[in-house]
């Protein structure tokens, strides 16, 4: 007679599926973050230089470098992603669960994210946000994103600079981000909607937390994730 999997193998095997299918959510998770937020950015820039076209150039030629780069970093992590999930679908491929799990840009390339955001903003630094783990400073580079994003969709689009401070404390990254609210209607992306909840998300895979609101006559986001316990996993 011909004999099945064993009941060990079966459930191995569920739970190979279920590993992999957590990561390939999580990639698209971070391809629907990362190439939302570009599309904010762009279009806020390109609006923008549009109504200015005729009467400020120079405007104009930032808008278009700005658009430049932030399209240029964005297909590039859309590269890394469809390379991975491309691998992910062969057999005997798809990489270690470190090398999957290690996709994505952290806080050191929080400046290129600020200079071609498509809004001021004013940073602030306390500790060493550049020194925490990985899998850390990966999650906060994509709060940081998601929260630029919500301001773009929601916030005033004047000059009034965005505040952010990220702060390597003793036990904990804190992530502070304020900004004025406006008038204009706000930037609606597809399969948008997504934002403060997916905040919120991130911080819990971490066992941290978020809260966001009115604050002062504007809005305020604020992030806190352990360096300690669940942040020191898959760094």
């Amino acid at each position: 007679a011909l004999l099945g999997p064993a009941p060990e193998d079966r459930l191995a095997a569920a739970e190979r599926r279920a590993a992999d299918l957590a990561v390939r959510n999580r990639l698209a998770r971070e391809l629907h973050d990362s190439v939302g937020h570009a599309l904010s950015a762009v279009t806020l820039q390109a609006g923008a230089a549009r109504r200015v076209l005729d009467h400020d150039p120079e405007f104009v030629r930032r808008a278009l470098t700005a658009i430049e780069e932030t399209t240029r970093r964005t297909v590039g992590e859309l590269d890394s992603v469809v390379g991975l999930l491309r691998r992910d679908g062969e057999p005997g491929s798809g990489g270690t669960e470190d090398e999957r799990a290690a996709y994505g840009p952290g806080l050191d390339a929080l400046d290129g994210l600020l200079k071609h955001c498509g809004v001021p903003v004013a940073y602030e630094r306390e500790g060493d946000p550049d020194s925490v783990v990985p899998v850390v400073s990966r999650e906060a580079y994509r709060i940081v994103q998601e929260g630029l994003s919500n301001v773009l969709r929601h916030g005033g689009g004047g000059t009034s600079p965005v505040r952010l401070l990220i702060a390597a404390r003793k036990r904990e990254l804190e992530i502070v981000l304020e900004n004025p609210l406006g008038e204009r209607p706000a930037v609606v992306r597809p399969g948008g909607g997504r934002g403060l909840r997916g905040i919120a998300e991130r911080a819990a895979l971490l066992g941290g937390r978020s809260e966001a609101g009115p604050y002062d006559g504007g809005w305020r986001l604020i992030a806190r994730l352990p360096l300690t316990a669940r942040g020191e996993e898959g760094s």
